[in-house]
C-alpha cells in the first residue's frame, strides 16, 4: 500500500514535483528542439504513468516520466551526480519545491531526447524522487514542459506512441 501510495504522488503530483516559476514563460526552455516519434509504457496501478526512454548528452536511455503538471523536466538526485551534469547559475524569480522543500538545484543538460525529438541546451531541475517513486521502478527523472512546450504532441494509447512535432 505504501509502494502505491508513493506512485500515485509521483504520478499525480507533477506539479509540486517540478519547480514553479513566476513570472518567467520561456527560462529553461531548450535553445532548439527537432521532431520525433517514440514508443511508451505504461507503469503503476491502472497505468497512471506514460514511461518514456531519454537520452541525456548522448547517454541511455533511461525511464522517465512524462509530466505535463511539472514546469521542469527534471532529474534524480543521485542520477544527476552520476551524470556530473554541470550546475546552472543565473537568477530569474523565486522558485517554489513541492513536498519537503530544499535540495533541489538547477542544471545544464546539452542534450535531452526522447525518441528522435532532441532539444539542446535545456535546464532542468535535481531532485529527491526517491522519496516519492519506487526505487525498484527505476524512474531517472520527470519530462516537463520546458521540453514539451517545444512541440505539438500527441498520444496515441492504443499503439502506444508518442508524436513530437513543430507546431
Amino acid at each position: 500500500m505504501r509502494t502505491l501510495k508513493l506512485f500515485l504522488a509521483l504520478a499525480l503530483s507533477g506539479s509540486m514535483l517540478g519547480c514553479v516559476l513566476q513570472g518567467t514563460r520561456e527560462v529553461g526552455a531548450p535553445a532548439d528542439a527537432s521532431p520525433g516519434t517514440v514508443e511508451f509504457k505504461m507503469a503503476g496501478p491502472n497505468d497512471a504513468a506514460i514511461i518514456v526512454p531519454v537520452k541525456i548528452n548522448g547517454r541511455g536511455p533511461y525511464d522517465f516520466v512524462l509530466d505535463t503538471g511539472a514546469t521542469f523536466t527534471c532529474l534524480d538526485d543521485g542520477f544527476a551526480d552520476e551524470l556530473k551534469l554541470p550546475e546552472w547559475k543565473g537568477s530569474f524569480g523565486t522558485v517554489v519545491v513541492g513536498p519537503g522543500g530544499g535540495g533541489m538545484k538547477l542544471l545544464k543538460i546539452e542534450t535531452l531526447e526522447v525518441g528522435g525529438a532532441k532539444a539542446s541546451d535545456l535546464t532542468a531541475c535535481s531532485i529527491d524522487l526517491d522519496r516519492m517513486a519506487p526505487p525498484e521502478m527505476g524512474i531517472k527523472g520527470l519530462v516537463g514542459l520546458n521540453f514539451l512546450k517545444s512541440y505539438r504532441i500527441t498520444i496515441d494509447f492504443e499503439k502506444k506512441l508518442l508524436k513530437l512535432e513543430k507546431p
